[in-house]
């Protein structure tokens, strides 16, 4: 304090300090007023400063079930989703508000839905935790501040166009089943038939089928106002594997004739980097659920 002064005054370092204590009071930085900071919790809506980066790569891996409408970069799917991206609903919300809100859903009688889309509950996930919600918020919130590189958005909405794809494309005329090769140990020969397929391909076939299950239920059995109940589905059985995966690469936009659900059913299920193969292995574990697996 002595220097500080002596600075101030142009006097030499060991002139005293002639300033009475009493001008820097104690109440003026209370030390209780500097709490230490937690390292997964964002003190402000739409800020990632302060995010965990596993808690937000944990939240990348669970966000794959709210982007079936909500598209793998955040930023909406053409009469599913909003864009959370660039939302002023996301942002002027706390995290805990945000999480009460993805727990409720909103239903579409609710006059706050302008999608006229349920959203439901935990995305559809009744077993969600509030761990792995907060993460996928943690998640959401990184895209909006400029996601860092460990948790990148790769695929742009504009890849998955409701009306991008006519119906007339896949017909399912298009692939008789004579033109069936040989069945593989993981391929179903028949529609319906789940004896020849490998488990390890069911099991991977269930996890990628979180990214169906937003509107088709995490059991299959569909949700109400999006997704119809795949396990007993006459449209699913009557298909070989090679034309439901056909049917899937392009889905079922909302002007399709045959869309009787008035809600856009987004090619690949929303993901346009799902392969073949992890379409195909979706394939196997609804055909397993259908078969009472």
């Amino acid at each position: 304090i002595a220097y500080i002064r002596s600075l101030g005054a142009g006097a030499p370092q060991d002139a005293p300090a002639e300033q009475p204590a009493t001008e820097i009071p104690a109440t003026d930085v209370p030390p209780t007023e500097q709490p230490a900071a937690q390292p997964t919790a964002a003190p402000d809506a739409g800020s990632s400063t302060s995010y965990d980066p596993a808690l937000i790569a944990e939240g990348e891996s669970q966000f794959i079930l709210c982007a079936a409408c909500h598209g793998m970069d955040g930023h909406g799917v053409p009469n599913l989703g909003k864009d959370l991206v660039n939302s002023e609903f996301v942002a002027g919300l706390t995290d805990q508000e945000l999480l009460d809100f993805i727990k409720v859903g909103r239903p579409i009688w609710d006059p706050a839905n302008t999608t006229g889309v349920d959203m439901p509950a935990k995305g559809g996930n009744p077993a969600m935790t509030d761990d792995q919600i907060l993460a996928v918020i943690a998640y959401i919130r990184s895209l909006g501040a400029g996601a860092p590189q460990d948790a990148p958005a790769d695929q742009p909405a504009t890849e998955i166009p409701a009306t991008d794809v006519p119906p007339t494309e896949v017909p399912a005329t298009d692939v008789p089943p004579t033109e069936q090769p040989a069945a593989q140990p993981t391929a179903a020969p028949d529609a319906g038939s789940s004896t020849s397929y490998d488990p390890a391909l069911v099991a991977e076939g269930e996890s990628q089928f979180i990214l169906c299950a937003a509107c088709h239920g995490m059991d299959g059995h569909g949700v109400p106002n999006l997704g119809k109940d795949l396990v007993n589905s006459e449209f699913v059985a009557g298909l070989t594997d090679q034309e439901l995966l056909d049917f899937i690469k392009v889905g079922r936009p909302i002007w399709d004739p045959a869309n009787t659900t008035g809600v856009d059913m987004p090619a690949k299920g929303g993901n346009p980097a799902m392969t073949d193969d992890q379409i195909l292995a979706v394939i196997a574990y609804i055909r397993t659920l259908s078969a009472g697996q």
